[in-house]
């Protein structure tokens, strides 16, 4: 189990809150630390053990008959968890479904099943879920996350979606200057996550290749300081991040170099940030926004409902956070 900071225990000690995650997740173990300082138990778990070696997770799971809930257990090599007993389910950032062993059709199969399964019987167990993978999945669209944005009152920019290069081309033109973002980012390979940062573009960096799949061009935001705004339930945690030149992106940027400024948020933002929470019915979110530089306007980015907080000078606070409401539960 390494140094995780997972210990807990269920039984007489009441319910336990479920952290669903991998084994390296820097980010959950914050929160269990928290939820440890609470002396509320916790049991960690990976769905991705499933099968994966002896004493591998396993569980059993019934209803019907006269019970209308999913009643059995959950077991890992140093945990047994009564699906009955559990407060809250804290949804992380599980490993990769595994099954190396089988050949790759029944690998296939294997990995739907258990996902089906093992992770569908997780994300609908009736108790509060932060956040609640269905909700996540909902929330991951960009298209949905602009469209939410704009109806509730966001400074959205300019922004088109295509594979039409006639259409992209007006649309840099018009609103030079334009950047490139990516929907989902680059596929990992070998186990090394990628990553196409903000990119400023031209109408002549623009080709027929536009028209293989769908591209995200937004009129470049002119910005003093990027946001990060993390809400947890109704807290709201904003920091302000610059760092030396111009940065289109600031996660391209020498981490080392950034600064991290606690923000005010005006008074009219917090209830936008709630609203499009509860939009989407999610618990948590990590917003990033833009401070324009000459009018001081706050323009929305996007939001991501799994996003990291853990480098943030108040990561502890958001952590406490994050254990108050899996203690206290959550209803959206």
């Amino acid at each position: 189990m390494g140094q995780r900071a997972d210990i807990g225990r269920t039984g007489n000690h009441g319910e336990a809150v479920l952290v669903v995650t991998g084994l390296e997740d820097v980010t959950a173990d914050l929160v269990i630390a928290a939820l440890n300082d609470r002396q509320v138990p916790v049991v960690r778990v990976d769905p991705a053990d499933i099968g994966s070696q002896k004493d591998a997770l396993a569980f059993a799971a019934d209803i019907g008959g006269e019970s209308d809930r999913w009643e059995g257990l959950l077991r890992t090599g140093s945990r047994r968890l009564d699906l009955t007993q559990i407060r809250s389910i804290y949804h992380r950032r599980p490993g990769r479904w595994r099954f190396d062993h089988l050949e790759p059709r029944a690998r296939e199969f294997a990995v739907r099943e258990a996902q089906h399964g093992l992770a569908g019987l997780l994300a609908h167990l009736p108790v509060p879920q932060c956040n609640a993978p269905a909700a996540t999945a909902r929330a991951d669209y960009k298209p949905a996350q602009l469209q939410a944005a704009a109806e509730l009152g966001f400074s959205v920019p300019e922004t088109l979606i295509t594979n039409d290069l006639a259409a992209a081309r007006a649309f840099a033109a018009k609103h030079a200057p334009v950047v490139y973002k990516t929907f989902r980012g680059v596929p990992p390979a070998d186990g090394q996550a990628g990553a196409i940062w903000t990119q400023r573009i031209a109408p002549t960096d623009l080709d027929d290749s536009i028209a293989v799949t769908a591209h995200l061009f937004q009129a470049e935001i002119d910005k003093v300081a990027d946001l990060r705004v993390t809400v947890v339930g109704r807290r709201v945690f904003a920091t302000a991040i610059t760092g030396p030149g111009n940065s289109l992106d600031w996660r391209s940027a020498d981490w080392n170099q950034l600064n991290y400024e606690p923000y005010q948020l005006p008074d009219c933002l917090v209830p936008l940030l709630h609203a499009y929470l509860d939009h989407f019915g999610l618990a948590f979110g990590c917003f990033d926004l833009a401070v324009e530089r000459d009018s001081g306007r706050i323009i929305w980015i996007e939001c991501n409902p799994n996003g990291q907080w853990g480098f943030l000078p108040d990561s502890d606070a958001i952590a406490e956070a994050f254990a108050a409401l899996l203690q206290a539960g959550w209803t959206p």
